[in-house]
């Protein structure tokens, strides 16, 4: 099926388009098959849009900037369009699809946070500035629509430097149709504080380099039954969020926002809290049952309610690797914890996901003791995920310190924890208080990086009125 569909691309375009490739349009191996778009007019179309003075100004042609300023003079965005419509397959099912940005130029010692959000209508490359987007059609709010946020990037200034992004979940979505169109559009926008050194400067889908032009790869998945994940990997990605029951900060329940944001940030495990199971109905089941079908994936998880609870509110582990094991412990107060045993890369890795008491630091603390006592019962390695609803400095926290080491921080003292310009600190409520901990004898850990996420959409509403947080563990 996919060798025909490359086939009738290349006979259609035959004769129309020359390419003139660094890389094929489709490079086939055994494993995967990847379309790399990045032809000028026909893969990839973009364009500069500028406010102030330069509101009615096309800037085509020209490398993509953004900066962020307080002066509409100088506040510059960047437009985006692949071509998912004509060079993807509908429906086809997305293993992974990679944006590749090349730096050109920029100001500045340290990175930038750019915000990555959908377009949601069309634009012209050739037409569109701070107002039009195509023609005599204006942009509903000036300075280009979007629809949700996306993702964040964070360039540096170093010419030649590259930002590459996993834009997965984006472009599944644009494929099956969930949107107006198949096409998949973006703008980038720096989201930081008015500064002149915010200026960053990227090549183009003009410039004459191919490997320097804004680049899409897409990875298609197989229409086989999928292959069972591999555990010899030695990274684990570790999600954890508090999810709300499902409601965002619009009040809105809505499951598929929390399922889009996983998808396009790929975890290998999931910390859940507040997640809902009623006789009726299933939060877990609905979010592993639609990971499924988004990822060609098997996706299970261990749940357990709270003690005593009678809303059906619990935490869950859920996972895409196999679960080797499952247990679960009461704690005091009406607090619970869920486990589940995996393996990777020769490992044994327990994962508890555990949310305490919103009310007293001395059920925390006691909660605390309780947890760590009936963690240790459990080999070694041991992640502890979840909302601790205390804060660092509290003494909840300084006791769970004394056995274990916090992920943010630890990533934070190495460089290597990234929030969102208005919340250096991470900070996954109003304060830091969901925490992704992992054991001290656990020495077969590593972390190697720590995020919190921005999840607003274009209305300033989020999944949930928690921060997601994840860690990356080297597994060694």
């Amino acid at each position: 099926m996919f060798e025909s569909f490359g086939t009738h691309v290349r006979k259609n375009l035959a004769g129309a388009v020359a390419f003139a490739l660094s890389v094929p349009l489709f490079a086939v191996t055994a494993a995967a098959q990847t379309i790399v778009l990045n032809q000028p007019g026909t893969h990839v179309t973009d364009t500069t849009i500028r406010g102030g003075s330069y509101s009615g100004t096309n800037f085509d042609n020209q490398p993509l900037i953004t900066r962020r300023s307080s002066d509409p003079e100088w506040e510059r965005r960047a437009l985006i369009k692949f071509d998912t419509e004509n060079f993807i397959p509908a429906g086809a099912r997305i293993a992974s699809a990679t944006l590749t940005l090349t730096v050109k130029s920029g100001l500045g010692s340290t990175t930038r946070p750019v915000w990555i959000s959908r377009v949601p209508v069309s634009f012209r490359e050739e037409e569109a500035d701070w107002v039009y987007r195509r023609g005599s059609d204006r942009w509903a709010t000036p300075g280009g629509d979007v629809a949700e946020h996306v993702t964040n990037i964070y360039p540096t200034a170093v010419a030649g430097s590259r930002v590459t992004v996993d834009l997965t979940g984006l472009v599944q979505n644009a494929v099956n149709g969930d949107y107006d169109t198949r096409y998949t559009r973006i703008l980038l926008r720096d989201d930081g504080s008015d500064s002149k050194e915010s200026l960053r400067e990227y090549y183009g889908s003009e410039d004459p380099t191919a490997s320097r032009r804004p680049t899409l790869t897409v990875v298609l998945g197989t229409t086989a039954s999928p292959t069972p994940p591999s555990t010899s990997s030695e990274t684990l990605k570790v999600l954890h969020w508090n999810i709300a029951q499902g409601y965002g900060t619009d009040g809105k329940s809505n499951i598929s926002r929390v399922v889009d944001f996983i998808v396009a940030q790929r975890p290998d495990v999931i910390s859940f809290n507040e997640i809902m199971r009623y006789s009726s109905s299933s939060q877990p089941q609905m979010i592993a049952d639609q990971l499924r079908a988004r990822t060609g994936q098997t996706w299970t998880y261990h749940w357990i309610q709270k003690w005593g609870a009678t809303s059906g509110e619990g935490e869950c582990v859920m996972t895409r690797l196999p679960i080797e094991d499952k247990d679960d412990y009461l704690l005091s107060y009406n607090r619970s914890v869920a486990m589940a045993r995996l393996t990777v890369n020769g490992r044994t890795v327990h994962v508890f996901s555990t949310h305490l008491d919103h009310t007293s630091s001395a059920y925390r603390l006691a909660q605390v003791k309780q947890l760590v006592s009936w963690a240790d019962n459990h080999a070694e390695q041991r992640i502890l995920a979840g909302d601790y609803n205390g804060w660092p400095g509290t003494s909840e926290i300084n006791e769970m310190l004394k056995t274990h080491h916090d992920g943010w921080a630890v990533a934070k003292a190495n460089g290597d924890a990234v929030a969102y310009s208005s919340n250096p600190d991470g900070n996954t409520r109003n304060t830091r208080i969901d925490f992704i901990f992992h054991s001290k004898g656990a020495t077969a850990l590593e972390v190697t990086r720590a995020q919190v996420f921005d999840t607003r959409n274009s209305s300033g509403y989020k999944p949930s009125d928690h921060n997601p947080l994840i860690v990356t563990y080297r597994v060694r």
